[in-house]
C-alpha cells in the first residue's frame, strides 16, 4: 500500500457520491479502493456494510484496528486505520465526510412508513410554498437528492389509470413515486428518459416536464400541469404517439403556449365565436371531424393530411369543406390554416379547464400556487 494518500481527492469523491445519491455499497466501495483499505458502516438495526479495495470480497468481520465515528439516530462508520497515513485531525475529518454521506445513503434506503404519508411527502416536494431546505429532506427521504435528475408527470383519466402508468414505469428507474393532487395523479420518475415511457392507458392524458434536477421539481409539476391541458385522451396503451396525437405532451415543446395554458379559463374561451362554431361542428359530426382537423392543421396540405391519417384524399376534403362553412373562413386564405389550429388549440383548453383554475396557480399542493411566474 502507499504511503501517501491525496485526502482532498478522497474527500471530493466522498462528496460527489453523496450528490448523486450512491446507495452504501457503492459509497462504501468507492471509498474503500480511494483509501486502500476497508471502510464500513453499522447500523443501529444490527446491519453491516464493508467496502473493500478494487471490489474485493470484503471481510464480513469488522478489523480490529479501526476508527469510528457515531452517527446519531443512524449507527456509525469506521475506517481501518492500520498504517493510515493521515493525522488524527485528517482521519477525524475523513471520518466526518464519510458519516455524512453514509447517512445520506442510509436515509435513501429508508422506506416511507405508510402510503397517505407518501402522497402527504410527495405533494409537499413539488410545492413552491414549502421551504427549500424542508423539500431536500423530503427527497432524501424517498432517495432522491436535489441534484438527481427527476422527470415529473401529471396525468388524468378513468380509475385505474394512473397505477397502471407507474406500473408501467417501474423496472425503468429506480424511483417512481405517485400522489394524487386535487383532480390530477402526480407522478415522479427519478433518472427516468421520457423516451422509455411505455405508454399512457387508454383515456388517460398525460404531460411531463423534465428531465431536471430535483430541486427544480415545483416548477417541473407547474409546467406538467399546463401541459396536461393540451393533452387529448389516449388511444392506445402503447407508444410511442405522433405528436398529433397528444397522449403525452412535453412541456418543452408547449412555447408561448404555455402561457395560454396558464391565464386563460374554460369561462374566458367559450365567447370566442371560432371555438362555439367548432363545438358545433363537432355536436353535429362527432368528434371524427376533430381528428380530421387536427391533422389539417399540423400539415401543409388536404392531401398530406389523408396521408397522415390513412384515408382517400376526397374524404378528407369534403370534411374540410364542410368545416369551412361552420366556421366562415377558408384553411387555405392567408392565416387561414393559423387560424384553426387556434380553434383547435383554444378547444382543448376549454375542455381541460376543470383540471386547475388559470391565471398562474398551477403549481401549489392544492391548486394553488405561491411560486412566482418565470421569467
Amino acid at each position: 500500500m502507499s504511503h501517501t494518500l491525496d485526502l482532498e481527492a478522497v474527500l471530493r469523491l466522498i462528496d460527489d457520491l453523496a450528490e448523486s445519491d450512491a446507495n452504501p455499497g457503492v459509497l462504501l466501495d468507492r471509498t474503500a479502493t480511494a483509501l486502500g483499505r476497508p471502510v464500513g458502516i453499522r447500523t443501529e438495526q444490527g446491519e453491516v456494510w464493508t467496502g473493500a479495495p478494487h471490489g474485493r470480497p470484503p471481510d464480513p468481520v469488522v478489523p480490529g484496528l479501526v476508527v469510528t465515528r457515531d452517527l446519531p439516530g443512524t449507527g456509525q462508520v469506521w475506517i481501518d486505520t492500520d498504517g493510515l497515513p493521515l493525522t488524527g485531525a485528517e482521519t477525524a475529518l475523513l471520518l466526518r465526510r464519510l458519516g455524512i454521506a453514509a447517512k445520506v445513503a442510509l436515509l435513501g434506503r429508508v422506506p416511507a412508513a405508510h402510503p397517505v404519508e407518501d402522497g402527504v411527502a410527495l405533494r409537499s416536494a413539488v410545492d413552491a410554498g414549502v421551504a427549500p431546505a424542508e423539500r431536500a429532506r423530503t427527497w432524501l427521504r424517498f432517495g432522491i437528492g436535489e441534484t438527481s435528475v427527476v422527470t415529473v408527470f401529471a396525468l388524468t383519466g378513468p380509475a385505474g389509470a394512473a397505477g397502471a402508468f407507474v406500473d408501467g414505469l417501474r423496472g425503468r428507474t429506480p424511483v417512481v413515486l405517485h400522489a394524487t393532487v386535487g383532480t390530477i395523479e402526480l407522478v415522479v420518475a427519478k433518472e427516468l428518459d421520457p423516451d422509455d415511457v411505455p405508454g399512457v392507458p387508454v383515456g388517460a392524458r398525460a404531460a411531463f416536464a423534465g428531465p431536471c434536477p430535483a430541486a427544480d421539481a415545483p416548477r417541473a409539476w407547474q409546467r406538467a400541469r399546463s401541459a396536461l391541458r393540451f393533452a387529448r385522451p389516449s388511444t392506445r396503451a402503447h407508444g410511442p404517439y405522433a405528436v398529433e396525437e397528444a397522449a403525452l405532451v412535453d412541456a418543452a415543446g408547449l412555447g408561448g403556449y404555455a402561457l395560454l395554458a396558464e391565464t386563460l379559463s374554460a369561462e374566458q374561451i367559450a365567447p370566442v365565436p371560432d371555438v362555439r362554431q367548432l363545438g358545433l361542428l363537432v355536436d353535429d359530426h362527432g368528434d371524427d371531424m376533430l381528428v380530421c382537423l387536427e391533422a389539417v392543421a399540423a400539415t401543409d396540405s388536404v392531401r398530406k393530411a389523408a396521408r397522415l391519417l390513412h384515408r382517400h384524399h376526397n374524404s378528407v376534403a369534403y370534411r374540410v369543406e364542410r368545416a369551412q362553412r361552420y366556421l366562415g373562413f377558408s384553411f387555405t386564405e392567408p392565416y387561414g390554416r393559423t387560424r384553426l389550429f387556434l380553434a383547435l388549440v383554444l378547444r382543448r383548453l376549454q375542455e381541460s379547464g376543470d383540471l386547475f383554475q388559470a391565471g398562474g396557480t398551477t403549481g401549489g399542493t392544492d391548486g394553488s400556487s405561491t411560486e412566482p411566474p418565470a421569467q
